[in-house]
Formats: structure tokens, sequence, C-alpha cells
């Protein structure tokens, strides 16, 4: 993985110019290791209303609990994640890695015929990757995470791009490790109150044509309420996700 990414293409600077920017912060209780993994798992969409087709299915991103999930992160049917660390690494020029799913018309999943995305398929984005952005090894708080991505580098699952996405379900997801390698305690968070299963099930539904930002500030991500375990590093506290328009 590190030697494709070492070989990804030259971005243009101006790449991302005329598209809405979404910038992602989140706090935990410790502080940010880099021997664990954060994320930020997103499906996106080119409704208001997604999932009007079938209200019930499970389609935005929730953390994973078993070692059964192909991808060891997150389960439903997310289009892209962000890691940090990347594969270069926590202090590299690239701290923030940008994947991927691929849709089940692209590779199709015959264990999982129903969900629209391919879980056990990611690879770092051709698009973009993630240029704007501060951790605790670029003079940022040794609790924080931020980094913004912009609307043309994560399409969406129903065709729709670009200036043409309307809604993002967005979880952060935060690990001891992926829950498909190694054996042992896995302690992790994800929004909502994540002591119970049916707790973890909680996300965020993002209005990308309003420009308010989403915050914490009514208590939805409560602090000490890890699931598998107790782990301050991996414990969020605290999240702000801000949508600025071209």
């Amino acid at each position: 993985m590190a030697a494709v990414c070492g070989s990804c293409a030259k971005f243009p600077a101006n790449s991302n110019a005329g598209f809405t920017a979404i910038t992602i912060s989140f706090q935990v209780a410790g502080q940010i290791n880099p021997n664990y993994i954060y994320d930020v798992a997103i499906a996106s969409y080119g409704t208001s209303s997604p999932n009007v087709s079938n209200p019930s299915a499970t389609l935005a991103p929730v953390p994973v609990i078993n070692t059964s999930n192909p991808n060891g992160r997150v389960a439903g049917s997310p289009t892209e994640f962000v890691e940090f660390p990347s594969p270069a690494g926590a202090q590299s020029a690239n701290p923030f890695a940008l994947y991927q799913f691929a849709t089940a018309a692209q590779v199709p999943n015959p264990s999982d015929p129903t969900n629209p995305i391919n879980l056990a398929v990611y690879s770092p984005s051709a698009i973009a990757q993630i240029s704007n952005f501060t951790t605790p090894w670029t003079g940022g708080d040794p609790s924080t995470l931020t980094f913004t991505i912009y609307t043309n580098m994560i399409p969406s699952s129903l065709g729709d791009v670009g200036k043409l996405l309307q809604t993002l379900q967005l979880n952060i997801l935060t690990m001891t490790r992926v829950g498909n390698q190694g054996s042992g305690a896995r302690v992790i968070d994800g929004l909502g109150d994540s002591r119970t299963v049916s707790g973890l099930n909680n996300y965020l539904q993002i209005n990308l044509l309003q420009t308010s930002p989403y915050t914490n500030a009514a208590g939805f991500e409560p602090t000490g309420d890890t699931f598998g375990g107790t782990d301050p590093d991996v414990d969020i506290t605290n999240y702000t996700i801000t949508i600025s328009p071209p």
C-alpha cells in the first residue's frame, strides 16, 4: 500500500476550486495515538432524502464490532473513508489517506448482494489527496485531528458527483486496531453512545446545502462511552463539522 501511495499522481493545486469544502475536526479524551486508527466514514448522496426506496436498510456508516467484516473498520454502505495515520505515517507529509469503496456494480459481492457497496474492495482515491489538515505533529492540539475534503473528492453511490451532492451520512470511528487483524482486546468508539451494540448504530446526516456547523453542543457524543474496554486515546469527546460553499 505504501508503494502504491508513493506513486500517486500529483493533483493540481486548484483542483478543488468551485466545490463545497467539508472541514472535520474531532477530539479524544487522551491523545492521538499514531499506533491506533482514526477514521471518518462517509456515504454520499445526490438527494436530500437518502435511502427513500428502502428506509429500513442499514446503509449509513457504522462501526465494526466483529471479525467477519471484510475491511475491519466500517459497516453499512460507505462510499469512502478517510484514515489517520496513512500508510506513509502520522508524521509524514501526507498523514491522511482517502480510500474509496468499489460499488457492487463495479465488483459484485455474492455474499452481500443487497449492499450497493462492496465493503471488501477499497483502494486509495485516484481523484485527490488530503492536503489541508492539522495534527499534533503539525502544531495542533495533542488530542485533535482536523482535515478538509471537497465534494469533488467523494463520488456518490447513486452516481452523482461534486456539485450535485446534497447529503452526507458521516461517522467518526476510532479504534485501537482494525477488527479483522490481530487478537485480544479491541477498544472502539463512534458517534453516539457506544457503550451498547444498539448505541453504536448512530451517525450524522449532513446537509451540504446549509452552512450552520454541526457540533457536539447537544452532547450527542458522550465522554467515557468506548466499546470493548477503556482507552482515552480512542474516546471521542467533541467534534465540529463545517460546510463551506465555493
